[in-house]
């Protein structure tokens, strides 16, 4: 086709340019990412990113730049053609062209991607022109063009921040569906966008302005990055930035021991001299034969690791940690000519060490998109083909830097994990004096006692010769006196104390004799049904539980037992009772673990907690299991205990797995499938939690409560 002053053609059919534009980019902000490019090798000083989301599903998006623009000989002769290089445009300036972003010419594409009705406004020194490209409904062997527009007939939402532009492009996007994009991808939208960027570098500024109500005012940002670098306990850098003012001196570590997480841990710099990162040498060209002269090579940039990547643990360093659905900090951002080229590089080192997702950093290497050498982008221009030459070269000079902050972070937890070992030992060495003292303290108290009745024993024995009369009252006395004193004397300190721990089982008793009392009065009255039967059965197996679990740990509690509820760390609690009851079975074994030491601080009954750790122990046994592994974690918000066991699994007769939890529903020889319906009750109504089956075990059985 024959362009005109009214129509410019591109040289792709439509068909082609969907094509392409699909293959290129795997979201939006990617392709935004790109628009704005083309700003900053149009040599822009200020590129603003405005987005009206208003109304979601339509969309616009407007991109303005201060560039040269173009006229229409530029967008006729070079806009429209698909894969022109600039690299080879004789007209650019050859230190401009070692800047330049672009390679390919197929940037333009991401506006399809976007929309398929998307306006252009570009002004020069000499002349303003608008476009419009409207794919709205054509045939895919169409030849996709531009058409001159009226550009006082356009509607531009940010009229007033284009019109302060002497030169300049503008892309104007409509339609553009952000229907999916919620609050949390927002949050994190301009810290993104960012990080398509060395923005340290940059020579031009972004500014962004997002409007999602319809009283937003328009405020444009600057766009930048998001990094928590008071955060990071370990950093490398060989960069001219001297990030000093922005690290922390030191770094908190999350520990359930105050004094561990009181100590300040100061933050490591590597020393850069002590790896190699730059170098010379001969490189494949794309036609097989090696570069004539050696080139330069070097990889520029920070790399840090950091002190932890939950968000709760993090912002304890730096308030300004972030991470949600849109954005991820711990990545190995990759940038070629500024612009970001590999999202995450840590992909290509493939380390499977701890911590390894703690890395954080942006490196630059530009004999990745040398001129002389091939292109060796991926399809969607979003990656490196993994085995050439320059891209395991790299590889090659991160892996010992990576390495070396894993190694430093991994001492950085051994040394809280020994801390933190150091304070128990000497709280249980505490305890132990403390208990040697109680004792002695004990043993001496008994000791006065019987001096006591020694001495009261003889003063009777001398009243007795005052008569016979006397005698005979006082040996009453005397004997009603021994006798009150015998049954007191019986009792040492230690059965004192487990007499008071076995007040909650007088509780329980007392509920089974009133049940039964109803029954007998029911009976008695001929009132008495099925219905009233199981519903009694129900509560006093209930209480019978709850007075086996009080003997199992009664003597061992150093809470208060008497009360039914108790405050304090529930993980602990389950810990404990682990550890040092149910070691009572020796046919199997129990591993029990808390992760990153979750603390679970509520009011409970501890009752209830060890009659669901006794039933899951019984059922365990009955199936034949050699382990149950009790795990307790946070998840989502949630405290989560899983309970997996490696025996038989669940019974083939089981049909519907509701049926397990039925009161009275047994199905092995000696089992009155009562242990899981009072599981089921204690989660539901006491902990104000769901407990469902564990799916997908390769072996055994699990349940999972979720409070």
């Amino acid at each position: 086709m024959q362009n005109s002053d009214s129509t410019i053609y591109f040289n792709f059919s439509y068909f082609a340019l969907k094509l392409l534009g699909k293959g290129l980019y795997s979201n939006h902000w990617t392709a935004i990412a790109e628009l704005v490019a083309n700003g900053l090798d149009a040599q822009a000083k200020n590129i603003k990113i405005y987005i009206n989301m208003k109304d979601k599903k339509n969309s616009v998006i407007e991109i303005l730049d201060s560039g040269h623009g173009m006229g229409y000989e530029d967008i006729a002769e070079k806009y429209v053609l698909i894969g022109r290089d600039k690299r080879e445009d004789g007209q650019i300036d050859e230190e401009i062209k070692k800047q330049l972003m672009g390679r390919k010419g197929i940037g333009k594409l991401a506006a399809l991607y976007l929309s398929s009705k998307y306006f252009i406004i570009s002004k020069t020194e000499y002349e303003t022109s608008a476009w419009c490209l409207d794919a709205s409904n054509v045939k895919d062997s169409d030849l996709p063009h531009l058409d001159r527009i009226d550009v006082n007939q356009m509607e531009i939402e940010t009229k007033k921040e284009w019109e302060k532009f002497e030169t300049g492009t503008m892309i104007k996007l409509t339609n553009v569906d952000l229907t999916y994009f919620g609050e949390k991808t927002l949050a994190g939208l301009k810290a993104r966008l960012a990080d398509f960027y060395l923005t340290d570098t940059l020579p031009g500024e972004i500014e962004a302005a997002i409007l999602t109500e319809k009283n937003s005012p328009l405020r444009f940002e600057k766009v930048e990055k998001s990094i928590a670098f008071k955060n990071i306990y370990a950093i490398y850098n060989n960069t001219e930035i001297n990030f000093s003012n922005r690290l922390a001196e030191s770094v908190i570590v999350k520990s359930s021991v105050e004094s561990v997480m009181n100590t300040p841990r100061y933050v490591e710099k590597l020393d850069s001299s002590d790896f190699t990162v730059k170098g010379k040498k001969k490189f494949l060209k794309q036609d097989g034969s090696y570069t004539s002269q050696e080139l330069d090579y070097e990889m520029i940039g920070w790399i840090g690791i950091h002190t932890s990547i939950q968000n709760d643990d993090a912002k304890l360093n730096d308030a300004e940690y972030l991470k949600n659905k849109a954005y991820r900090p711990n990545q190995l951002r990759l940038y070629v000519r500024n612009k970001l080229a590999v999202e995450n590089f840590l992909d290509y080192l493939k380390n499977t060490q701890a911590f390894s997702n703690y890395i954080e950093g942006e490196i630059s290497f530009n004999i990745l998109d040398h001129n002389e050498l091939g292109d060796i982008a991926t399809s969607n221009r979003q990656g490196f083909v993994e085995k050439d030459e320059r891209v395991q070269l790299l590889i090659s000079i991160l892996k010992p830097i990576i390495n070396s902050l894993i190694r430093r972070r991994v001492h950085l937890g051994q040394k809280v994990k020994f801390e933190e070992m150091a304070f128990y030992e000497e709280e249980q060495r505490k305890e132990i004096e403390r208990r040697k003292i109680e004792e002695e303290k004990r043993k001496e108290a008994e000791k006065s006692r019987e001096n006591e009745e020694q001495k009261r024993f003889y003063a009777e024995q001398q009243v007795a010769g005052l008569g016979v009369e006397l005698q005979n009252t006082n040996s009453i006395l005397k004997t009603e006196k021994k006798r009150n004193n015998f049954l007191v004397d019986s009792l040492s300190q230690d059965q004192f104390v487990f007499a008071e721990k076995l007040h909650m089982v007088k509780i329980n008793v007392s509920t089974i004799e009133s049940v039964v009392r109803k029954l007998i009065m029911k009976l008695q009255r001929g009132r008495f049904n099925e219905h009233e039967a199981w519903e009694s059965l129900k509560t006093i197996s209930y209480q019978v539980k709850r007075i086996h679990a009080t003997l199992e740990y009664g003597g061992l509690a150093q809470f208060n037992t008497k009360e039914e509820m108790t405050e304090g760390d529930m993980f602990e609690f389950i810990l404990e009772y682990c550890e040092n009851v149910l070691n009572k079975y020796t046919n199997i074994k129990i591993i029990v673990g808390i992760e990153d030491n979750v603390e679970y601080v509520t009011r409970f009954s501890t009752q209830d907690v060890a009659v669901i750790l006794e039933n899951v122990v019984s059922n365990s046994i009955k199936h034949q299991s050699d382990t149950l592994t009790v795990k307790m974690a946070k998840e989502n918000g949630d405290y989560v205990i899983n309970l997996t066991d490696d025996g038989k699994g669940m019974d083939t007769r089981v049909i519907n797995e509701d049926e397990l939890f039925e009161f009275g529903k047994g199905y092995t020889a000696s089992g009155t499938g009562v242990g899981l319906y009072h599981i089921r009750e204690i989660v539901n109504k006491k902990l104000n939690g769901t407990i469902k089956i564990t799916k997908d075990l390769n072996q055994g059985f699990g349940l999972k409560i979720r409070m």
